[in-house]
């Protein structure tokens, strides 16, 4: 059976290593003077200090009947993403994460990761790893 260290590497890859250049092309694409920058954190789990910076936290590890069957679990993660305070363009920052994260997510090729973000609330990003 997977367990979550079996993904760590894997998520770690993504948040801290990939996430930057996707970023970067955002800001690229949009050109609109706004320009959110790399995040702060080092680790994934780690207590981030700097601004911007995320919190990253697993909810929950499913392994349903219908998954046993096909082999599946279903592990729920929340990403909390943390911005300059007393921003006007906190929400648009936001959002732009968000979209960098999503593009990161869809362009990354794993053969045993499947990512689908189920809710944004915020500046919080929901969402199931399928492994």
């Amino acid at each position: 059976m997977i367990t979550i260290e079996d993904i760590l590497p894997t998520l770690h890859e993504l948040f801290i290593e990939k996430l930057p250049l996707y970023i970067e092309k955002i800001n690229k694409e949009k050109n609109d003077g706004i320009i959110i920058l790399p995040f702060e954190n080092k680790t994934l789990f780690e207590n981030c200090q700097k601004l911007p910076c995320f919190k990253f936290e697993m909810l929950e590890a499913e392994y349903s009947e219908k998954d046993r069957i096909i082999e599946n679990i279903v592990f729920e993660f929340m990403t909390e993403i943390k911005t300059k305070t007393n921003n006007i363009t906190d929400n648009i920052d936001v959002y732009r994460y968000v979209k960098a994260i999503d593009k990161s997510i869809k362009n990354y090729n794993s053969k045993f990761l499947d990512f689908k973000i189920k809710k944004i609330n915020k500046n919080k990003i929901y969402y199931n790893i399928i492994v």
